[in-house]
Order: structure tokens, then sequence, then C-alpha cells
């Protein structure tokens, strides 16, 4: 590339930065105003404007870091960025966020302090806390002295973020075991006193998962997202829906749908001890049913009006994938519709079927999409499973007798694809 070029680009990348930033600024000026917003700026939902707009500027600031630093700096730092991922979760299991919360933050905390409440040696703990502070998780206010910041006050008496972050370094306890994954996750270990109780990576697991990474991250998007209205009074068939699942949150918003909650016997317990407690008026009405299910055995419900499956084929080859959606398709009447909510890949190349960046950006906003990378790769390395493109989709969804109608794109990491029935 051509020094013309290159300063041509980074031009480019200015202007989209000042653009996104005064969307930005625009959009926390408008929160300021309505006090009754609660799902915008730093919230779950942005609206489309911001959710845009954040894109757009972290993707130009990944293209002007590669443009602009030393390449053999950048590529080192790539190397070594596993020691932040450490260092997040050394502060997430010391809970150092809820020992500052109490902290002026103008003033903070003394490292020493921090050391004797958590058991970590200083020395060690200065290390993890100034590598945070240097990715702006924590600041140093002073010499030796942290407070919090916006980004790890969200961790505050948060246990449900901080489960979601040690989860993501949890997959290394499970050595010196035959067992699948899942299978490992729900064996009973001796306690205390000797008698078996279950894993602690379990509640990790339970917490994290799904009552923060699928419902705080992912559900929200995925509800406002897809015209669910227009379903009217249709029965939703959740299959593998979880504790929750995308169900629970509907059932609050729209009133007339229906639904049928698909699990593991276990799994089952807890989902109807939940909408027992939180939404009883939907279980003691009839509007959600809980049914025990398979989903590698013939689809018990047939003729249903929608059929969803919510990160499930990401945890599956594609063999097993095409098992799967095949049971679903026998099931399917002629207007019934399956939705399938995951990641959806897009390359630096670009999809015909997805919205594309604004130029200079790469179709898929270049590092905006490195987190649906990273849920890729640890879906393929830890189930041989993964992410998939809306073609790899389509391929799939052809063999079990399907066709894809149409993809929502949704302000999260999850989008909707539409499947029916093929001609």
């Amino acid at each position: 590339m051509s020094i013309v070029e290159r300063a041509q680009k980074l031009r480019s990348l200015v202007q989209l930065l000042a653009d996104s930033a005064e969307v930005v600024i625009k959009e926390w000026e408008l929160e300021e105003q309505d006090v009754d917003t609660v799902d915008t700026a730093r919230g779950v939902l942005p609206s489309s404007a911001l959710f845009e707009a954040r894109r757009v500027f972290t993707g130009a600031c990944g293209m002007g870091l590669d443009l602009i630093q030393d390449p053999i700096q950048r590529l080192s730092t790539v190397a070594a960025s596993f020691f932040d991922s450490r260092a997040l979760r050394i502060a997430a299991e010391a809970r150092i966020a809820d020992i500052l919360d109490s902290a002026d933050p103008k003033e903070g905390v003394a490292i020493g302090d921090i050391s004797t409440q958590v058991g970590i040696p200083k020395q060690h703990l200065t290390r993890v806390l100034r590598c945070l502070c240097s990715i702006h998780i924590f600041d140093e206010v002073k010499q030796d002295l942290y407070a919090n910041n916006a980004t790890s006050c969200t961790l505050v008496r948060n246990e449900a973020l901080r489960a979601w972050l040690i989860l993501h370094n949890n997959e290394q306890e499970a050595y010196g075991t035959s067992s699948d994954f899942w299978c490992w996750l729900d064996e009973q270990i001796p306690g205390p006193n000797g008698t078996l109780v279950p894993r602690p990576e379990r509640a990790i697991w339970t917490i994290g998962m799904w009552e923060y990474g699928l419902d705080k991250i992912q559900a929200v998007g995925v509800t406002f997202d897809y015209p669910w209205a227009s379903l009217g009074s249709s029965t939703i068939v959740d299959v593998g829906a979880g504790t929750r699942g995308v169900n629970f949150a509907l059932a609050k918003k729209f009133p007339d749908l229906r639904f049928i909650v698909q699990n593991r016997p276990f799994i089952n317990r807890v989902a109807e001890e939940l909408w027992a407690s939180e939404l009883p008026d939907a279980l003691n009405s009839g509007r959600v049913r809980f049914m025990t299910h398979d989903f590698f055995e013939e689809q018990p419900v047939q003729g249903a009006g929608v059929y969803v499956l919510r990160h499930i084929l990401h945890d599956w080859a594609d063999e097993e994938c095409v098992k799967i959606l095949t049971h679903l398709c026998k099931a399917m009447g002629p207007n019934s519709i399956l939705l399938n909510m995951d990641n959806v890949m897009q390359s630096t190349v670009g999809s015909p079927f997805l919205k594309a960046a604004p130029s200079p950006l790469p179709p898929n906003y270049g590092c905006v999409h490195s987190q649906a990378n990273h849920h890729d790769l640890y879906m393929y390395t830890m189930f041989n499973g993964g992410e998939r493109t809306i073609e790899q989709l389509g391929a799939l969804a052809a063999r079990a007798g399907l066709k894809i109608a149409k993809v929502w794109e949704c302000r999260s990491l999850t989008s909707i694809t539409e499947m029916r029935l093929a001609d």
C-alpha cells in the first residue's frame, strides 16, 4: 500500500470516528434527558443508532491501530493477550470491584489493603491490577491506589457477570476424566463432610451461562428485533430451552404467545421452579408447559407455529445438526417456521445476506467481529461444533429438507435465521 493510499485510508477512518462519535454523544445526551431510560448507552440494549455507531467506531479504532502501530509491536501484543484474560479472571474471582466500591473514586484503595482482604501477595496483585488498568479496567488514581471506573463498576456485586467471566477460563479444570463436558459438569463430588455435592463449576456454569451470557448478553436483542407480535397466539416450542430461555422474556412482553419448554429432566425442574417464582400466572394459566425431550429423538409436538433452537446447533458438528434439524422438519406443518438463534459468522470478504460495514472497514466491521470468532473457536475446540456462516447454515438446512427464508440481524451477538420447509 502506497503512502497516498495509507493516508487516504487513515483520513477515511478519522471521518468515521468523528461521525460515529457524534452519534454516541447525541445518544448520551438523550439518555441523560430521559430518566426512564434503562436499556441504552452502557445498558443492555442500545438504540439501533447507538449500536451501529459503536460498531463503526470500534471497527475504525481497530483498523486505525493496525494502520499506525508498529507491526512487530502489534503482533507481540496479540501474542501475549492471554495475560489480560487471566488478570481479569483473578480480579473477578477475588471480587476486587466489590472491595473498591466503597472507596472515593478519586482517592482509591491502597494495594496493601486490597492484598490483605483478598489474600494475594501485594507484589502479585500489583502486577495484575496494573495490567488491567492499562486496558482501562480499573484505575490507578495515585501510586498504588486503585479505584473502580465505568467498566469495572459493572462487576460490583454482579454474581452473574462474575460467573460469566470466570466461565471463559474454566474448561481446563476437567483433567483426568473420560467423560464428555456435560457429563463431567453434572457429576457430584465428595463435599467437606463426605457427602456427594454438585461440582462448584456447575454453579458457575449455570449462573454465568443462563443468567448472564444467554439472557443479559444474547436474549435482549432477539426479544426486540424480531416481529414476535406478528405471531399472535402461536405456540412456540423452545427446543433445549435451558432454565429461562428466550421464552421467559417473550412471555413477559407478549401475553398472547404460548410456550412449550423442552429440556432434559434436571434442567426442566430448575426451569419450572424459576417460572413458578417469577412468572406464576403464565405457569398456572397453562401458557407455558414443560416437556422432557431429547432433540436427537423424534419431535413429539407436531405442526406448531414456531420452533426455536437457541444456541443449540453451535454445540454440535454438522452431522448431528442435520439430525436435529431433520426431526424438526418432519414435525413442521406447511406454515411452521423454525428460528435458529446463534452467532452468524461473517468473514472480512462479506456476505450478500448480511449488512456490510461502511468503507474502508471490512464488511464484518473487523475487530468488532472478534468476539464471534472467539465463540466459534471455543465451540470448535470444546464440542467440535462452531458458529456458522449463513451459507453453512443454508447447506445444513437443505440436507434436512429446509430452506432459509430470512436472516434477522439483532442488536447483540445473536442473529435469528428463519427457516421454513423447502419447496
